[in-house]
């Protein structure tokens, strides 16, 4: 029976979608990317990776209007609050996750917001071996040595990001450990590049 220690890491993700795209002007989740909607150039990316499983989190009203069931190890989780951050968001994730599995110390979490298209299943592959390679790490995707999207951490830093320590964004992990920080160069431009306003969007064309 195998131990804790060589038990493979597993990397869950969190993604983000949950706002309520007021610089947009319109729900950007649904927007057309390339023939299919934001929300699903994000998804169905990270779902062909070596992931263990993805949480949706987003509003109920979207929730209506989506379809995960074509994505191989997806669900969803609500987070109907308007004045909520992403980081509320992200810990909603967290927790779903907790309730979902048992979580060990070397398993890792990987956080990628809907609103950055063109993330490839190689970019997320390239992080995701990455912390498996040493997974007391926190990887994070750059691109032209600009930080991106997305990030992983592990499973033991949760209960630092769910704490108000981290209030102002996920981004203070990183900032508090940069001993622990990986950067790994990929190449799309979706890993520095998120969409939040109709000139962002035009872009993509």
């Amino acid at each position: 029976m195998p131990t804790e220690t060589t038990l493979l890491p597993r990397v869950f993700a969190v993604v983000p979608a949950a706002g309520r795209s007021r610089r947009m002007g319109t729900a950007k989740q649904l927007l057309d990317v390339a023939g299919r909607t934001m929300l699903a150039a994000v998804l169905e990316p990270l779902a062909a990776a070596r992931i263990a499983g993805i949480a949706l989190v987003t509003h109920s009203e979207l929730a209506d209007k989506i379809d995960v069931v074509h994505l191989p190890n997806v669900f969803v989780a609500i987070n109907d609050d308007e004045t909520s951050e992403m980081i509320d968001s992200i810990r909603i994730g967290l927790a779903a996750w907790s309730e979902r599995e048992n979580l060990h110390p070397h398993d890792g979490f990987l956080v990628c917001p809907a609103d950055h298209p063109g993330i490839t299943t190689p970019d997320f592959d390239a992080c995701i071996a990455a912390f498996e390679n040493g997974t007391d790490r926190i990887v994070i995707a750059s691109r032209a040595e600009r930080r991106g999207h997305p990030i992983i951490f592990p499973a033991g830093y949760a209960q630092y990001v769910v704490s108000e320590a981290c209030d102002h964004g996920l981004n203070v992990l990183p900032r508090e450990h940069p001993e622990r920080v990986v950067l790994i160069e990929c190449p799309s431009v979706g890993v520095s590049r998120d969409v939040d306003t109709p000139s962002d969007y035009d872009q993509l064309a």
